[in-house]
């Protein structure tokens, strides 16, 4: 499978989970979508920039809420995907109000990140 191939699998699987979220109002039954991210990402870590991109894309698009890239990001700990988090907030006029969002994703790069408590798979 090529790269391009790949990058549009796990937007697909993004989408999917997205779609468990927001029908079935359950991070539980989305988890395996992210276990299935997280495999397609690992067999090529050479792509973790257009990983990366793509995240950032579909979150700052809406089309991704923060909990997959909550999820996501609480696993791989990305460091490109933080610092976007961050600078959003910092450019934000109000982002006391409107930053939930990016923050709920910074938080899950914390070992004892609350959603956990939610999820079968976290180590």
């Amino acid at each position: 499978m090529d790269s391009a191939e790949l990058i549009t699998q796990v937007r697909d699987e993004l989408l999917r989970a997205e779609n468990v979220l927001n029908t079935d109002f359950s991070f539980e039954l989305a988890e395996p979508n992210y276990l299935r991210v997280l495999a397609l990402m690992a067999s090529a870590p050479q792509l973790q920039p257009q990983f990366e991109d793509l995240l950032i894309t579909l979150f700052r698009d809406h089309k991704v809420s923060d909990e997959p890239i909550a999820y996501l990001m609480h696993r791989l700990r990305w460091p490109n995907v933080r610092q976007w988090m961050d600078a959003q907030l910092l450019a934000m006029p109000d982002a006391i109000a409107t930053g939930a969002p990016s923050e709920k994703v910074i938080a899950a790069y914390s070992d004892d990140w609350e959603n956990r408590e939610f999820y079968q798979h976290l180590p």
